[in-house]
């Protein structure tokens, strides 16, 4: 059990998602173990026993210890959009503390359950499986939308209201309080030290420059540590309001939709779920928190009209109809601004066959959608990508020359996460590009993923811009890759022979027990995956999310369905 938590946890759990398929932990999820193993015999970590902690009632115990001479690594900043002007941090967190952070939740997986059994108003369960596309089971969208319905038929008030940036406020210390009780832990901090959840909370730091507000975005173990904290806050919730009843309450993470039957039950259920978060430092979003009568409560209308086309308009996706469609979309996205309008509508062609006559008609609307939605480009690379390889038709000279000036713009308000799929995009196309903005930017940011997507595409010759290769492997620095994002860009350009080892960091522990392995995070030869292959895989999720919201009401609602209520919405 220890292993494969552990390899699912590197192997599809450590890199953000939201990176193209290049970049992959596979290898370093396999090989863990060993490496780790490695890593303590060089010396590149200690542990701290528990003969160097303090006596506790005159005894020790033995099953206490930390960690010494750990790196406390600047993780690698990704900027993605949300929505409208937000923004959100990914993170590439540092493979030493992270492997640590996975090991320690893998070998105490049975203790996380436990703590994780306080979920009461969540229907996700955390779940380790090599069955999922990423290490924890996904989240069930339709399932918390088919619970908020049924509270909103139910209920007479709703109460609905989520955390101001939730992961980048978490205090760390915190994740001790959640797991032993807050009162506890503070009234005998010398108690804990060394257990199970101060060492998580020491990794958690170390992955984030030591910051105690604050995990990572990216890594599958922070969704685990934040549900500790979550499950544990649920059972206060319960302590203070014995009402409403479990059913009323829908928790999506950090995002609360409660029912109520009085205006001042709905406020004081407000009142305990903000008393409850700022037991843990935690605040409410005030510009998402609201209490409405259900009168007032609204509904998607863009999503509806876009149903409403698909299911009661005769014929094929395809021509006119494909070009009102794709209208249609690009006025709903522009009427709903902060709504995933084009994402949604990117899902539906996404895997269909194409006509060349509608080629033209699809590159432009994906043209459109890449400057007016940046939140979905990875989705509108796979697709453009896909079309290249089959029915082809492309028009490549137009996107380079659009996606290249896309890129630098991005790059010069450090939009990075729409400046990596925009240059994979164009390495994918194999079609020459010249930019001296985007290496002189490259130079500027401290990003692994760019700058090797660069070196990359200037080996195959796509980008006529030399990369400024000497400067780069003058700052790589043996403290550096032990500090900081410099690790990612110093091992694969070497690795690859992009770059040259002038500092003998291959030979020295760190970089030695991965390579050894053949470990690869960076690997040219894996391409997006084929929209065919995701088409199905969204329909077999579908499915497979039908049968739990079915299971859901028929729990909630004390009758058995003898069919489908539902079906697939592409």
């Amino acid at each position: 059990m220890v292993s494969s938590v552990l390899q699912s946890l590197l192997s599809r759990g450590y890199f953000p998602k939201e990176l193209p398929p290049a970049f992959t932990t596979k290898d370093f999820g396999d090989h863990a173990m060993s490496i780790l193993s490695d890593w303590q015999t060089g010396d590149v970590f200690r542990i701290k026993p528990a003969k160097k902690f303090g006596k506790i009632n005159g005894k020790r115990h033995r099953d206490r210890y930390s960690y010494e001479a750990i790196p406390n690594a600047d993780p690698e900043l990704i900027s993605k959009p949300k929505r409208l002007y937000e923004r959100r941090n990914l993170h590439i967190t540092h493979p030493i503390p992270q492997a640590l952070l996975s090991k320690e939740i893998a070998e105490n997986w049975t203790t996380v359950l436990r703590w994780l059994s306080r979920r009461k108003y969540s229907i996700d369960e955390i779940v380790v499986s090599a069955n999922f596309e990423r290490a924890i089971k996904g989240i069930n969208f339709r399932a918390h939308e088919a619970k908020k319905s049924y509270i909103e038929a139910t209920a007479d008030w709703l109460v609905c209201t989520d955390i101001s940036r939730f992961y980048p406020t978490i205090y760390t210390h915190s994740i001790p309080w959640a797991a032993y009780g807050k009162e506890r832990v503070k009234s005998a901090l010398k108690t804990y030290e060394g257990s199970f959840a101060d060492r998580l909370d020491q990794l958690v730091r170390s992955c984030n420059r030591n910051q105690t507000v604050g995990i990572p975005i990216g890594p599958e173990t922070s969704r685990i540590i934040a549900e500790i904290i979550s499950s544990r806050i649920d059972e206060d919730f319960a302590t203070r309001c014995s009402e409403p009843h479990q059913s009323m309450i829908d928790r999506l993470q950090d995002d609360w939709t409660v029912g109520s039957s009085t205006l001042e039950g709905a406020e004081k259920i407000l009142s305990a779920i903000s008393a409850c978060y700022r037991e843990y430092g935690l605040e409410i979003n005030g510009s998402k928190t609201s209490i409405n009568h259900i009168l007032a409560s609204r509904s998607e209308s863009w999503k509806s009209e876009i149903s409403a086309f698909l299911s009661h308009r005769n014929g094929g996706l395809q021509g006119g109809r494909m070009k009102e469609f794709l209208s249609l979309c690009l006025r709903l996205q522009l009427e709903n601004p902060a709504a995933p309008a084009l994402n949604y509508a990117l899902a539906v062609i996404e895997g269909r066959k194409y006509s060349r006559s509608d080629i033209e008609m699809i590159e432009s609307f994906l043209l459109k959608s890449a400057a007016i939605a940046p939140s979905s480009l990875d989705r509108v690379c796979r697709i453009l990508l896909n079309i290249d390889y089959r029915p082809g038709g492309l028009s490549k000279d137009r996107i380079v020359d659009r996606f290249t000036k896309l890129a630098e713009r991005h790059f010069e308000n450090g939009a990075l996460f729409e400046v990596i799929w925009l240059l994979y995009t164009l390495r994918g196309f194999k079609k020459p590009f010249r930019s001296k903005k985007l290496m002189e930017l490259a130079c500027a940011t401290p990003s692994s993923a760019i700058r090797l997507i660069l070196l990359d595409t200037s080996d195959k010759g796509y980008c006529t811009t030399p990369a400024p290769v000497s400067a780069w492997e003058d700052e790589i620095e043996e403290d550096g890759v032990l500090a900081n994002w410099s690790w990612l860009f110093a091992y694969e350009g070497i690795r690859h022979g992009w770059l040259s080892d002038k500092k003998g960091l291959m030979a020295k522990p760190f970089f030695k027990a991965m390579a050894d392995r053949d470990v690869v995070f960076y690997d040219p030869r894996r391409n997006v995956r084929k929209s065919q292959s995701v088409k199905r895989d969204r329909q077999r999720e579908s499915r497979d999310q039908e049968k739990e919201v079915l299971r859901l009401l028929e729990q909630l609602r004390g009758v058995e369905f003898s069919v489908s209520l539902f079906s697939s919405e592409y």
